[in-house]
């Protein structure tokens, strides 16, 4: 069953998609329809949802208030709005899909099967996951970083990983062949990548330290070319790092 929130503040729009959603989709539950930022932020951070229906203007401030509030975004998403304002940063999101209402039924439609679309390969990941067993892909696994975005998913070997660099709610992956943004912070991915060769160099930036070609004043030259800076604080740490490798 997939697990959906609406957020949206005008009733009558909240009624009507409500209502198209149960008509129209199968293995759909509304848990939750709510109408301001600050309950939003409250649910969000506390319940796991597959799919959120997101009103951009709402009590309280807006759509991105509320994805700026949570430490990572475990949800798909599907902008829902009167205007077209706000489309750009909507994509830059990597939206499921961008409705202007009055929401069209063959349009929701289209949107949903987008949305299960992405849904299926990521629950067919997950079960391979779940399903390894030999010490080897064991292994493998833990050498490895999957990054989801909108359209694809990304299996990176962690020693391909240049940097990871700070993008408010979110986190762009320089690796030797592509640049990748994921719509999870970097706190995130510290504390998943801190028993690798990763450290935490400035508010925004993390590092593989096995790229690190020279330290000059105030930023790290990288052996792609890259230059990062390093807070004062951690440039000692750093460096006392890099003499007891």
């Amino acid at each position: 069953m997939i697990k959906i929130a609406i957020i949206e503040d005008e009733f009558n729009a909240l009624n009507t998609l409500s209502k198209l959603l149960q008509y129209t989709q199968k293995g759909v539950d509304i848990v939750a329809k709510i109408d301001t930022v600050s309950d939003a932020i409250t649910f969000l951070k506390s319940n796991t949802v597959d799919l959120v229906f997101l009103d951009i203007e709402l009590i309280g401030g807006n759509a991105f208030t509320i994805l700026d509030a949570l430490d990572s975004i475990n949800f798909k998403i599907i902008f829902t709005t009167a205007y077209s304002d706000f489309a750009i940063k909507a994509i830059r999101i990597d939206a499921i899909d961008y409705l202007l209402k009055p929401i069209d039924s063959d349009e929701l439609t289209a949107s949903m099967d987008r949305f299960k679309a992405s849904y299926k390969k990521e629950k067919q990941y997950n079960t391979l996951l779940n399903t390894t067993t030999s010490k080897e892909k064991e292994n493998d696994a833990k050498n490895t970083l999957l990054i989801k975005t909108t359209q694809e998913q990304h299996v990176l070997v962690m020693d391909d990983i240049i940097r990871c660099q700070s993008d408010g709610s979110y986190t762009i992956f320089y690796t030797k062949n592509k640049k990748i943004m994921s719509a999870r912070n970097l706190k995130y991915y510290e504390s998943m990548l801190n028993d690798s060769a990763f450290v935490r160099v400035h508010q925004s930036h993390l590092i593989n330290i096995k790229y690190i070609d020279s330290i000059v004043v105030n930023d790290i030259v990288l052996k792609d070319g890259d230059k990062v800076p390093v807070s004062s604080r951690k440039k000692s740490y750093l460096k006392q790092f890099l003499a007891n490798l």
